[in-house]
């Protein structure tokens, strides 16, 4: 790989007053089952099938199957019943992340690595491969190495592969990173090696951002954090080096570490106020980084630090009165909020009714926010503060931050909500009912929250560590305790619950767009029809079918109308492989 080395390193100043992709969900469970299996089983079946997982894309379920170097891929109908597509794959695959959109399913492949090909097949290197449900074979870009690390861009623009703990090289270099332009054609023309110029470091979280209006035009960062450093890249020129900010002054000797980074673009009209905020791990300061001019590249970070007076919990840019923007620090410690006015560092602080460490902006979905002074409502912010996996404290669960009334008495702008359990997650609730959130506690309870009603429904279960399910249309959420036949569906209009029936435990839900069974048409979904795919770890596995819309309250529908499945893997194992 290429190493940078005129890249640009701005120091810090001191201080005055199935992979587990790294910021990813996997969306499945291991499993290894199906149809059954008709005839004699492929060779493919006496491989190992511990490693098979199942992730959840729109309209299909794809089971990684990689010792069989295939990709199963599950489609339902409107009679729920289960059809199958193989897609062969390359050999070695190690690392499988489905895409933020659930739109595509990404494997990282070493092919035959330092081995030999199977007899009578061509030899194989690292690529990584993108399959999605139309297609019955994968796309395809080369790589130059063996790296196990994938991180995505939810815009769908780029990849980054890296190296990670996982890699079962001798000696590996975590600083290498392959940025692959997802939007080229599948060739190695579109895959740019570039390795970070470090300082000890390594990358552990990868942020795209939106387009920003920067010196030199409107382009795309990429900002890798590592445990002591932060670097941006700009990906309108991914070759180029990229700038390095150094979280710790020279004269202090302790190793600073960034816990998390947000981004604005200013005033979109304005091409010197794009910042990223930086909050650290372990120390008090919080660094805005404002992107100016600067005559050897069109831009550079202009560093400014404010203590907060706390390690900062959670950090988000918001606009408050008068549709000021500025950025809201939660300071769990001191049970408070500090509102920084990006331009002149001024600080106010704002009293919490608890030691909230998790902010959410929900502005969209929590209605009309009365108007302040000089304030028309809509032009402020709302933000959903929780105590996430601190734990809460009495009367503290969740609240509601108005940030239209940050002068004055801001105190006056935080509303508790009753939540009587400290909340450990907030889940949204997309399609008919945008509004609504499912808030997690380590209690035997879950909430459903209303952004618009600011009220909160319990819901008692029968212990803990019950998963909840929201449906992707947003009608009904499934609750299920995992491995157990525990399973219910709640509806998310009247609040009425009913138990479903389940042969075999549960070890993960799917909830996918059924897929009209039409020979003339096979890729138009059915209107309005989605199946609710019930995954089975334990026994043989397996899969049951139900009809993910099935009205609430009728019996008939919810218990008796499922199918059953067995022995996924064993069909269609005489697919042509790569």
């Amino acid at each position: 790989m290429n190493n940078p080395h005129t890249a640009e390193v701005v120091t810090m100043p001191a201080a005055k007053g199935w992979r587990r992709g790294r910021g990813v969900v996997l969306l499945g469970l291991a499993v290894g089952t199906g149809l059954g299996a008709c005839g004699d089983r492929a060779p493919g079946w006496e491989l190992s099938a511990d490693r098979a997982q199942a992730f959840a894309l729109t309209d299909a379920v794809a089971v990684a199957d990689p010792s069989a170097d295939r990709v199963l891929l599950l489609t339902t109908d409107q009679t729920r019943h289960l059809h199958t597509t193989s897609v062969g794959t390359r050999r070695g695959v190690r690392t499988v992340m489905a895409s933020p959109d659930r739109s595509k399913l990404f494997l990282l492949s070493d092919g035959d690595g330092d081995r030999r090909p199977p007899a009578g097949k061509q030899p194989q290197g690292a690529a990584l491969e993108i399959i999605s449900r139309a297609s019955t074979t994968s796309t395809v870009y080369p790589l130059s190495e063996s790296l196990a690390g994938l991180a995505l861009d939810p815009q769908g623009d780029w990849a980054v592969v890296h190296a990670d703990s996982s890699s079962g090289a001798l000696v590996r270099n975590p600083n290498e990173l392959l940025l692959v332009n997802l939007r080229g054609t599948a060739s190695t023309g579109n895959t740019h090696p570039h390795t970070l110029r470090s300082f000890g470091g390594q990358p552990q979280r990868f942020t795209f951002t939106d387009v920003l209006n920067l010196p030199g035009g409107a382009r795309r960062l990429l900002i890798v954090e590592t445990e002591q450093d932060v670097a941006v890249l700009d990906l309108a020129h991914p070759d180029a080096p990229e700038i390095t900010i150094q979280l710790t002054a020279g004269l202090d000797s302790r190793q600073l570490r960034p816990a998390g980074v947000v981004v604005t673009d200013g005033d979109p009209a304005v091409t010197d106020d794009a910042r990223i905020a930086i909050r650290l791990a372990n120390d008090p300061t919080v660094i805005l980084a404002q992107f100016v001019p600067d005559s050897g590249r069109d831009f550079r970070p202009d560093l400014n630090l404010t203590d907060v007076g706390g390690v900062p919990g959670d950090v988000a840019f918001v606009r408050t009165d008068g549709g000021a923007l500025k950025l809201a620090v939660l300071v769990p410690a001191r049970s408070k909020a500090v509102l920084i006015d990006p331009a002149t560092s001024v600080t106010v602080d704002v009293p919490l009714p608890a030691p909230y460490t998790r902010l959410s902006l929900v502005t969209e979905h929590a209605g009309p926010v009365p108007a302040g002074p000089g304030t028309n409502a809509g032009s402020v912010d709302v933000a959903l503060l929780w105590n996430g996996a601190g734990g809460g404290t009495a009367g503290g669960g969740v609240a509601f931050w108005e940030l239209g009334r940050t002068a004055g008495q801001p105190y006056r702008s935080v509303e508790s909500v009753g939540v009587t359990a400290g909340v450990t997650s907030v889940l949204d609730v997309a399609g008919n009912h945008p509004q609504l959130k499912l808030l997690g506690t380590s209690a035997s309870t879950f909430f459903l929250l209303d952004l618009k009603t600011r009220t909160s429904s319990p819901f008692l279960t029968s212990g803990a560590g019950v998963n909840v399910v929201p449906s992707v249309v947003g009608d009904r959420a499934w609750a299920f305790l995992p491995n157990t036949t525990q399973l219910s569906m709640i509806d998310l209009d009247s609040l009425h619950s009913d138990k479903m029936h389940v042969d075999r435990p549960v070890s993960q839900l799917f909830d996918i767009a059924a897929v009209e069974d039409d020979a003339d048409n096979p890729d138009n979904p059915h209107s309005g029809s989605r199946s609710l795919v019930v995954w089975h770890q334990a026994g043989t596995l397996g899969a049951t079918v139900y009809d993910a819309r099935a009205t609430a309250g009728d019996p008939e529908a919810l218990f008796d109308e499922h199918r059953n499945y067995s022995s996924i893997l064993t069909e269609d194992l005489d697919v042509q492989l790569p």
